[in-house]
């Protein structure tokens, strides 16, 4: 029974191997994945006709933005923002401000993962910015008012941020954007030259980013299909070894004589199988199906044994509270399966999630990846 129950173990555990020493790529991530909210406070600066005719406190106005993003890989992410508030414009001399909104669409460029390898952690950031926004500018004064004059433009955008990290949650940023406005924002048309066809303003803001759960980028171990199917190999060859050392032992079993009265006491059912998972995840692969399907031969065949699920998460990936729910979405889908796949009663199964509080296996972190399941 040891020698069965040893090569079983090493089957199993050969199939969480594979993880050690392969190439490293980026996790595969979801739609609900690295999502931030951004707010961010500053002023604007607006170059256009006879702005240099302005005393320099009526060129500058307050500017304020409201944004929603996603990064899609550690390089490139994108940005919806509500920008605006006030400008200071000009009219044949005469200065007066314009209140406005503008709605951009951004796509952010991480230059620095870019140009450097991906490290979650680094302090900072340098982010190019490329959009396209649409302006709306009121009609709250005189000059907004003239006929003829256009108050609505779509105005593409360049800038640059930097961004602070302060925690996995949270960063600080500034942020450069200039937005290329129609020539009438101001109230002057002008048709000389590149810089007459545009008002351009200039926003510096400041502003913090907070980043939604499942944050970040974690690389992970690329599959090899080769090795994969190697350890299969490996594993049915084990198995078949389990199997000829089972019908080895049937034949050596010794008839005692007739004459001869043997009291045995039955000896209690036990069990001992393993589900082993992906780093971070918790699905049932197919090579692992099997030892779900022994457990609930096990239990249909001892109708009165009972067994505990417990689940672990490794230690060196992931925070603690992450590692816990893990392991208890290890066991909810270890209990599906046998609860509605097979058929076992719930109540012949208790349910312990450790997170990565306990290593069954100290030695290997990866191995403790895993759903073990045992008689109680």
């Amino acid at each position: 029974m040891k020698k069965v129950f040893l090569l079983l173990t090493v089957a199993l555990l050969a199939g969480a191997s594979f993880a050690q020493g392969q190439e490293k790529a980026i996790k595969q991530y979801g739609f609900w994945d690295n999502w931030f909210i951004q707010g961010q406070l500053g002023g604007q600066y607006l170059f256009s006709e006879d702005h240099d005719k302005a005393a320099f406190k009526d060129k500058i106005n307050l500017n304020a933005a409201l944004g929603v993003g996603k990064y899609f890989f550690p390089e490139v992410g994108a940005r919806l923002q509500l920008g605006g508030w006030r400008s200071g414009c000009y009219y044949s001399y005469y200065p007066y401000d314009a209140k406005y909104y503008n709605i951009n669409l951004d796509a952010l460029f991480n230059l620095t993962n870019i140009f450097l390898s991906y490290k979650e952690d680094r302090m900072f950031n340098l982010i190019g910015i490329f959009g396209m926004g649409y302006v709306l500018r009121f009609k709250d004064n005189d000059v907004a008012q003239l006929k003829g004059h256009s108050t609505d433009f779509f105005a593409p955008r360049l800038g640059l941020q930097t961004d602070f990290r302060l925690n996995e949650k949270w960063s600080v940023n500034l942020e450069a954007n200039m937005n290329f406005y129609g020539d009438e924002f101001n109230g002057n048309k002008f048709t000389d030259g590149f810089a007459s066809k545009y008002d351009i303003p200039l926003n510096i803001l400041a502003g913090v980013t907070y980043r939604f759960a499942n944050r970040g980028f974690k690389m992970v171990n690329v599959e090899d299909p080769a090795l994969i199917q190697s350890l299969n190999d490996k594993i049915n060859d084990q198995r078949g070894q389990i199997d000829e050392y089972k019908a080895c032992c049937e034949k050596k079993q010794v008839v005692p004589e007739p004459k001869t009265i043997i009291k045995e006491v039955p000896a209690k059912a036990s069990l001992n199988e393993m589900v082993i998972f992906r780093i971070e995840q918790a699905k049932i692969d197919k090579n692992q199906e099997v030892n779900l399907y022994n457990v609930a031969q096990f239990m249909k065949a001892n109708p009165d044994a009972k067994i505990t699920i417990a689940s672990y998460a490794d230690k060196k990936t992931g925070t603690p509270e992450f590692n816990q729910k893990l392991s208890e979405k290890r066991s909810a889908v270890v209990m599906k399966v046998l609860t509605e796949k097979y058929g076992i009663a719930k109540d012949r199964i208790t349910v312990v999630n450790n997170g990565d509080k306990q290593q069954p296996f100290p030695d290997n972190n990866s191995w403790n990846r895993v759903t073990i399941m045992t008689t109680k």
